[in-house]
Parts: C-alpha cells; sequence; structure tokens
C-alpha cells in the first residue's frame, strides 16, 4: 500500500498556480499517483453561487438582478464580466465569496481528519487565504506568459483583452510557505513527469 495511505493523519497539500498553467490537470495525475482526495475552491465557488446560499443572495444584492439567471443560479460568465472590469468590484465579489469558501473546505478537511492519506486542496488564492495555514506543502503549478496566453484564447475562447485582463488580476504567488514550484510550459508529459518526481519527495 502507498505509505501515504497509511499515514495516520491527513497529509494536506495545497496546489495553486496562475490561471490557465494546469491546476485541475496536476490535481487530476496526483489523483492517479495516490492523493485521496482533492478539494477544488472553484467547483466550491461554483456549489455556492447555485440559487438558494447566502452567497448568491448576497451576489444579488451587491450587483443586482442582471448577474443572476432566471433559475436564481448567479449568471458566472456575466458576474465575470462585470469584475474583472473593475477592481474594485472584484475586491467586493471576493469579500463574499472567499469566507464562505474557505469554510466549506474547512468544513471538509475536519470531516477527513483522521483518515490519512493526501488531500490536495486546490485553490488559486490559497496563498492570500486563512487555508494555508492547514496546508503541510504547498506546490505552485506555472507556466511562462505566452503559454498562459494561448490556453486562454483557443482553450477557453477568449479574446486578446479578455485574457490580458484575466491575467492582470491574478494574485502574487510569492509566499514563504511554497514548497516546490513546477512549470507546465510543456506537454502533459512533462507535466507528469514533474509531479510523479514531486511526489515521490513528498515528505509525509
Amino acid at each position: 500500500m502507498d505509505p501515504r495511505r497509511e499515514a495516520r493523519d491527513t497529509f494536506v497539500l495545497g496546489l495553486t498556480g496562475p490561471i490557465a498553467c494546469g491546476k485541475t490537470t496536476a490535481g487530476d495525475i496526483l489523483l492517479e499517483l495516490g492523493a485521496g482526495e482533492r478539494i477544488d475552491a472553484d467547483i466550491v465557488t461554483h456549489e455556492l453561487m447555485l440559487a438558494g446560499t447566502e452567497t448568491s443572495e448576497a451576489i444579488r444584492e451587491r450587483f443586482g438582478d442582471d448577474v443572476m439567471q432566471p433559475d436564481g443560479n448567479v449568471n458566472r460568465g456575466h458576474l465575470a464580466s462585470v469584475v474583472f472590469e473593475d477592481h474594485a468590484a472584484l475586491e467586493t465579489l471576493e469579500a463574499i465569496a472567499h469566507p464562505a469558501v474557505c469554510r466549506v473546505i474547512r468544513n471538509r478537511l475536519a470531516s477527513l481528519a483522521g483518515q490519512g492519506g493526501v488531500v490536495v486542496v486546490d485553490a488559486v488564492k490559497l496563498l492570500q487565504s486563512e487555508l494555508v495555514t492547514l496546508c503541510r506543502e504547498v506546490w505552485i503549478i506555472d507556466c511562462n506568459a505566452e503559454t498562459q496566453m494561448r490556453r486562454l484564447m483557443e482553450n477557453r475562447g477568449m479574446a486578446v483583452e479578455d485574457a490580458k485582463a484575466r491575467l492582470e488580476a491574478q494574485p502574487s504567488f510569492e509566499h514563504d510557505v511554497v514548497s516546490r514550484t513546477i512549470d507546465n510550459s510543456g506537454t502533459i508529459y512533462d507535466l507528469r513527469r514533474g509531479l510523479e518526481h514531486a511526489w515521490q519527495e513528498l515528505s509525509v
């Protein structure tokens, strides 16, 4: 059995990095390598923006019905177009969403306490949140700016200006707790090799 699964205490591995650098793909590979579970902050955010949650109602109150769908869910695409053109609006949205996301992730981690193994917490703003204090190690998945722009335009269908706005809104990834930076400017095979090497050296 993988020694990471035999560990008495859950090992929380933080995974972060800039947009379009491949955190989700890296998380998929880590699950294949033996991580027991991944908690994706983006998925948590999407869940909190469904109809009837405190978060979606707070977003409606602040940004109005224009950012809501008829079914009561937040129209994430329209909301993104609003906040990525207005730094103050982005800060307001983050003040609403981030505490709620952190609470959900903390509760999920608490439910896994004592089960052992590795739990990956994937969050773009990990280093700016309280969650970083729960991580035994933090890995950054990075890539060069040219690759970021290409992926945003080709994979997500963004126009040049929209892609630039997303890049400009990215947080800093400089932090003393960062254990390792893995470059993903190349192929998925290169990423897998880098992750395999890092996984073997994981100090569980």
